[in-house]
C-alpha cells in the first residue's frame, strides 16, 4: 500500500472509491508527459536509424535478385 500511496502523490494513479473498495487506475497524462520530456527527444534519429537501415536491406536484396 506505501508504494500505492506514491504513486498517487505522484498523480501517477488514481483511486475510484466502490463502495467498500478502492480501484486503481493508472493516469496517462502524467505518463504521456514523461515520455515526451524524455523518450520522444530520441525517436527521429532512431526513427531515421531504422528507415536507413530499412532502405540498406531492401537494395542489398534487390543486388542480389541481379547477380543470380
Amino acid at each position: 500500500m506505501q508504494h500505492l500511496g506514491v504513486l498517487r502523490e505522484a498523480d501517477l494513479v488514481l483511486v475510484e472509491p466502490r463502495g467498500r473498495k478502492r480501484v486503481n487506475h493508472l493516469n496517462p497524462v502524467p505518463i504521456q508527459q514523461i515520455h515526451q520530456r524524455w523518450v520522444a527527444h530520441y525517436e527521429e534519429n532512431w526513427a531515421a536509424a531504422l528507415v536507413g537501415l530499412k532502405l540498406t536491406v531492401e537494395s542489398a536484396g534487390q543486388e542480389d535478385e541481379h547477380v543470380g
